[in-house]
């Protein structure tokens, strides 16, 4: 009998996937760094590399005392941050974020893959996965949280579904050891363990279709207790646990911070939420497939969480969009013949998909770092970014480069900033020091109150005498209403003025 050749080549289907992870990571590297977040993490991660421990106290804002308590939850990532930089500077860092972006959604295709076994279901589930999450591209420590968010789920997924030896599950408190140094998500793995947990005992309890035997069960409460403890191998021990419960408990975070907020069905993100919802209870209304206490508690879990903040509908693309593939897939087509027909037709494999699949990610090589400038993007975009910067490229143009080599030139002064422009401060003139900064739950809630009405130019003079402040750094675009009043006050005149920033000073008394 003639032994059947084996196929070689990709198939049309894999294309699909690869389309949607290519042209993702394409806009991942395009993402502008805006001043926010990550400088003042480089900083702590340098300062940590140089003094070979992690600091404990605020440092940087003048406004309180230099001792004034501050836990620094994310050293790990720092720490990695800063050895990037090292290595390569902000374009490898850029890069690895891309990476990292990349493989966590691919995983999200694996896992939708390996339920639906349709790699256009995978293709469709990380398209919506990857809208949710454009608002959570930039770089910081949470990038480095989606990769162990996915093997959790993939780990536990094909455990549950006998589909994986029980040992496998010890790679989770493993892995903890390194999550819960990097970054807050790392509850999420207790979480997603204690749901797998609870789901299994149920349907097992109930003994529903696909239930382990009690003792596989039992494994899944041994594995979460030892993640559990894996969490205080951390310079902080419990500390780290207060540290996240504080952080979701922050006055400051809660109201005044935008990706705290709950989503709304505005912006890319907000629509592909409200849409992935929407599609959800659709494909469960007409779908064959029947969710399982733990597939239930994994999608109502994540669906609350991602509805009381916008920083949280990335993990609730992670966990759910998987269990809409299968459940779209398993929508009878009876009533459909085309779309049967297609469904059926067995995918040919070619070395032309391998060709199609490689020009598909050279776009992506030419918009990395080292390369994105000579790229002919259109104006529009290169009007969002400063180009050929020493610090490095595509830096949002809110981002203060010139303004503060001004203030390393011409040091002193009690400064107001613009809160983002505080976190590229700490890293480019840490000397100076900052009204205010990205560190949202360091600074007391009425000190974020005068800020805001420092910023829309009301009782300006007032408030910022009681901080004491004799110099202003300004966005002239986010706090046009300051820049406006301070033009038309003869307490206060301009020093310093680019596209982008002023730095003011108040005039000595007579």
């Amino acid at each position: 009998m003639k032994q059947q050749s084996k196929r070689v080549g990709l198939g049309i289907e894999h294309l699909w996937l690869l389309v949607v992870l290519a042209g993702f990571g394409f806009y991942a590297s395009l993402v502008p760094l805006p001043p926010n977040d990550f400088w003042w993490h480089l900083k702590i991660g340098e300062i940590i590399h140089t003094t070979g421990s992690i600091p404990k106290t605020n440092l940087f804002g003048w406004t309180l005392q230099a001792d004034y308590p501050f836990v620094y939850g994310a050293w790990l990532s720092e720490c990695l941050f800063y050895l990037l930089y090292r290595l390569g500077q902000l374009p490898l860092i850029a890069f690895v974020r891309t990476l990292m972006v990349m493989a966590a959604f691919g995983l999200v295709g694996y896992e939708t893959r390996r339920r639906s076994g349709s790699w256009r279901m995978a293709a469709l589930a990380v398209a919506l996965a990857c809208l949710m999450s454009v608002n959570n591209l930039i770089i910081r420590p949470q990038n480095w949280s989606w990769l162990p968010f996915m093997i959790f789920s993939i780990l536990l997924g094909k455990y549950s579904a006998g589909q994986l030896r029980g040992r496998w599950l010890l790679l989770c408190p493993a892995l903890m050891v390194f999550w819960a140094n990097v970054h807050g998500a790392f509850i999420l793995g207790v979480i997603m363990l204690g749901i797998f947990f609870v789901g299994e005992a149920l349907r097992t309890w109930l003994k529903l279709p696909g239930a382990r035997a009690w003792k596989h069960v039992g494994w899944i409460g041994v594995i979460g207790l030892f993640a559990g403890l894996a969490i205080f191998i951390n310079p902080q021990g419990i500390g780290a646990l207060s540290y996240v419960t504080d952080l979701m408990t922050d006055r400051p975070s809660q109201q005044l911070i935008m990706e705290w907020q709950s989503p709304t069905p505005q912006g890319p993100a907000g629509v592909a939420f409200f849409a992935s919802v929407l599609l959800l209870m659709v494909a469960l209304a007409y779908s064959r497939y029947r969710l399982t206490p733990t597939d239930l508690l994994l999608v109502v879990g994540f669906l609350w969480l991602a509805w009381s903040g916008q920083r949280y509908v990335v993990w609730f693309g992670m966990a759910a969009m998987p269990i809409l593939g299968q459940a779209l897939k398993d929508i009878p087509l009876e009533n459909f013949p085309g779309l049967k027909a297609v469904s059926q037709v067995a995918p040919a494999r070619n070395i032309l998909n391998v060709v199609i699949a490689v020009l598909l990610f050279a776009p992506l090589v030419a918009v990395q770092p080292w390369f994105v400038e000579r790229v002919p993007l259109p104006q529009t975009y290169w009007k969002m970014v400063l180009r050929g910067t020493p610090a490095g490229p595509l830096l949002s143009v809110e981002t203060p480069v010139a303004a503060a080599e001004y203030l390393k030139q011409h040091p002193g002064g009690k400064l107001f900033n613009e809160m983002g422009y505080g976190s590229y401060l700490i890293w480019a003139v840490p000397q100076q020091g900052v009204f205010i900064d990205p560190r949202v739950e360091l600074y007391p809630y009425e000190q974020w109150l005068d800020y805001i009405k420092v910023t829309n130019g009301a009782r300006y003079n007032e408030l910022l005498a009681h901080y004491g402040v004799d110099r202003i750094l300004l966005d002239k675009e986010k706090q046009k209403n300051l820049a406006q009043s301070l033009l038309n006050d003869p307490l206060w005149e301009r020093e310093y003025e680019d596209q982008y920033a002023e730095i003011w000073r108040k005039k000595a008394g007579p």
